[in-house]
């Protein structure tokens, strides 16, 4: 399963369980306030049928519009958040960058792309390292960055990814862009531990099926 199935999956599931608790939430207002189903589908703008849905999650998909209205009409606020889940999805740019890379990798080398990190006990690991070189007992895992923004966050997921998911060699993949020389330069010590390597020297141990050094480079 690829990364956007299993992210997929994941939305799923979240909005299956927010309709079951907003069934609850829903049910038990209603049956306090002493209103029928049929009164507070008319006082949020919705059928009687649709109220009774939303209480028996009969309904695949609910608006936010409409949740807000009813919840409000049986004197309940809702509320919805978006926060980061660990997983990062690679832009169009990203891509053919990627592909044109790992073309000139030459055996015994061999190459994955999307690879999940190890399983975790405590929740469903959606992580994945952009591609995995494997060969000689050893691994080097890729990551591309297209546009750099958020530097910090940047650096402490790729932290994370090599503490739970430790490689023998890490490449860092930049594109060469006037925004990201600028950004690298300005943030080069969030990068300590990675060398800038070349990017010439990199293609060519590729090349020769070998894993590069630790470090990242301009692509």
């Amino acid at each position: 399963m690829g990364a956007i199935e299993r992210l997929r999956t994941r939305g799923s599931s979240r909005a299956r369980r927010i309709l079951a608790e907003l069934a609850t939430d829903v049910r038990e207002a209603r049956l306090r306030s002493g209103l029928s189903q049929e009164e507070a589908g008319r006082r949020a703008g919705l059928s009687g049928d649709k109220v009774w849905k939303i209480e028996h999650e009969r309904l695949g998909t609910l608006s936010v519009v409409d949740a807000c209205r009813l919840t409000a009409v049986l004197g309940l606020d809702f509320a919805a958040r978006t926060y980061e889940n660990g997983a990062r999805i690679r832009d169009a740019g990203q891509a053919p960058r990627l592909v044109k890379l790992l073309a000139g990798v030459g055996a015994p080398l061999r190459y994955r792309t999307d690879v999940p990190l190890p399983a975790r006990d405590d929740a469903p690991e959606l992580r994945a390292w952009d591609a995995l070189l494997s060969g000689n007992g050893e691994r080097t895992a890729v990551e591309l960055e297209a546009r750099l923004t958020d530097m910090q966050a940047t650096a402490r997921r790729h932290n994370l990814k090599r503490r739970d998911d430790p490689v023998e060699h890490f490449l860092l993949v930049v594109a060469n862009t006037k925004h990201n020389r600028r950004v690298m330069r300005e943030y080069a010590g969030l990068f300590a531990d990675l060398p800038h390597l070349r990017t010439a020297s990199v293609l060519k141990q590729l090349r020769a099926g070998k894993h590069p050094p630790t470090g990242w480079i301009f692509f």
